[in-house]
């Protein structure tokens, strides 16, 4: 059987008032990033698109409160774009997708989130950083890994991250899976293996004061820029990528409506599911209203839940609050929420008859809720970080189709 997406989400729905001013407020906050992109008619035109695009996901996430469906919309969309953006500026553009020696030379490489975890030893103890890139950029990616984290957790994974979101859109095409791969059927060193990794590369990384995982093991440089190929062992980590990137990143997602990649290889996200530890947001389940269905935990695209978890409460440690349990969730039992503050969802006069209290009180509710606050900020992140990738994607496209 399948697992039902995108039902109605009547506890995160919002009302239109509210809708509408978060929405404003969202634009308003991403356009001023954007500003520079308001120069000639084209340049603004653009600049608009990437505004208006994930203004409306904004609006159509609160006001249906179908969270994971709109995020995942944004999402894979802006995985896309950074695919179009990063490979045609590398092959068309430069007309081959390596990293050339001399690039490395000068510290002229393009540097992701990703490098972050191997990055924190050398820092520490040598003041370097083991990546082509200057020290000034590589530390502003560091405090940015660092206090995206600390506020939002492994979110980011699920709102912020373009290679996770090439994960998801795999996930996502087929409307049935072909291979049932459950939570309950992976063994402790396949569900854990991410953070093994985690481990590895950082020492390796210490050890060899150098990027272990970009040399060897990401699956993503498919869609982004190899390393030169004028070695044996470099043809070796081409495959390497090449097949990780297929077997993880495409084929597994497709047969089982999992994101396998982020979910049991990603070593960024078992470094961010340890923030989920620390930061104040996370999802909370309404054990008073939970039914055990199960529901929840065959829906989870990254194995987050499992029936004892949902028992107690809460997702596990690995959750990139995605949102697909709370818009599976029959019984309106998930929401987010923030720690410490007393959950909601039971007798709140908002949630269960809306229209028993005032205009005002709604509105007030609705715009001070603690999911509205979160992705609030944590859509802005990914946003922010997406918009560029909007704009060239679509600057090309339209060059190469209708020739403005």
């Amino acid at each position: 059987m399948e697992t039902p997406q995108c039902q109605p989400g009547r506890i995160n729905r919002k009302g239109l008032a509210a809708s509408i001013f978060i929405t404003l407020l969202f634009a308003a906050f991403i356009l001023f990033p954007n500003l520079r992109r308001f120069g000639s008619l084209r340049s603004s035109i653009l600049g608009g698109i990437a505004v208006a695009f994930p203004a409306f996901v904004m609006f159509m996430l609160l006001y249906t409160g179908k969270t994971h469906c709109w995020r995942r919309i944004f999402f894979t969309t802006y995985a896309v774009a950074f695919a179009i953006s990063f490979v045609w500026m590398t092959m068309g553009d430069r007309g081959h997708m390596w990293l050339l020696d001399q690039e490395v030379l000068y510290s002229e490489a393009p540097m992701c989130h990703m490098v972050v975890p191997m990055l924190a030893l050398p820092i520490v103890f040598f003041k370097e950083i083991i990546f082509p890139v200057n020290f000034s950029g590589g530390m502003f990616m560091v405090l940015l890994v660092i206090v995206v984290g600390l506020i939002f957790g492994r979110a980011f994974c699920s709102w912020g991250c373009f290679y996770g979101g090439q994960d998801e859109l795999f996930s996502s095409l087929r409307k049935k899976k072909t291979w049932n791969l459950g939570i309950e059927k992976l063994p402790p060193f396949i569900r854990y293996f991410s953070f093994a990794m985690l481990a590895f590369i950082i020492l390796h990384s210490f050890a060899t004061l150098s990027p272990t995982y970009c040399f060897w093991f990401c699956p993503f440089k498919a869609t982004s820029e190899f390393i030169e190929v004028n070695s044996f062992i470099r043809v070796i980590q081409t495959f390497m990528f090449v097949g990780l990137w297929m077997g993880l990143a495409i084929v597994l997602p497709l047969l089982t409506k999992k994101r396998t990649q982020c979910s049991l290889f990603c070593p960024m996200g078992a470094f961010l599911s340890l923030t989920n530890k620390v930061n104040i947001f996370h999802l909370k389940i309404d054990k008073s209203k939970c039914s055990d269905c199960g529901l929840c935990v065959k829906t989870c695209p990254t194995f987050s839940l499992t029936k004892e978890a949902a028992a107690k409460g809460k997702p596990l440690i690995t959750c990139t609050k995605c949102g697909a349990c709370m818009d599976a969730c029959p019984k309106n039992a998930i929401q987010y929420a923030v720690k410490g503050v007393p959950f909601t969802s039971g007798n709140h006069p908002m949630l269960e008859g809306r229209n028993k209290i005032g205009v005002w009180r709604k509105f007030a509710s609705d715009v001070w809720d603690p999911g509205v606050v979160f992705v609030f900020g944590i859509f802005s992140v990914g946003t922010i970080i997406a918009s560029g990738f909007f704009v060239d994607a679509v600057s090309r496209l339209l060059k190469l189709l209708l020739g403005v």
